[in-house]
């Protein structure tokens, strides 16, 4: 039951942000001052990722990361997946 309420809210979470992500800026990230880590394979995560008019809080995969941003991965219902920078704060490590 567990997984199907996890489907569930998955696709109310999907329905609701059509849109893409909203990823942090160039200014915001900051590359120049703040070197990128990626490790060896992805790690699991829950991330709070904004919408124009929603925020979802999945579980995805940290990808790379600055000491400010991380850059996760999350796979929608719908099979597309989406790269999308956000504040350290808003992750999680499951």
């Amino acid at each position: 039951m567990r997984d199907l309420d996890k489907r569930i809210q998955r696709s109310i979470n999907e329905a609701v942000i059509r849109p893409l992500p909203r990823s942090l800026t160039d200014d915001e990230l900051d590359l120049e001052h703040n070197r990128v880590v990626k490790p060896e394979a992805p790690i699991p995560v829950r991330a709070w990722i904004t919408y124009e008019s929603a925020a979802i809080h999945p579980e995805c995969e940290a990808i790379a990361w600055t000491p400010k941003a991380v850059l996760v991965k999350v796979r929608m219902a719908s099979g597309a997946t989406h790269e999308v920078w956000v504040w350290a704060s808003a992750v999680d490590r499951l």
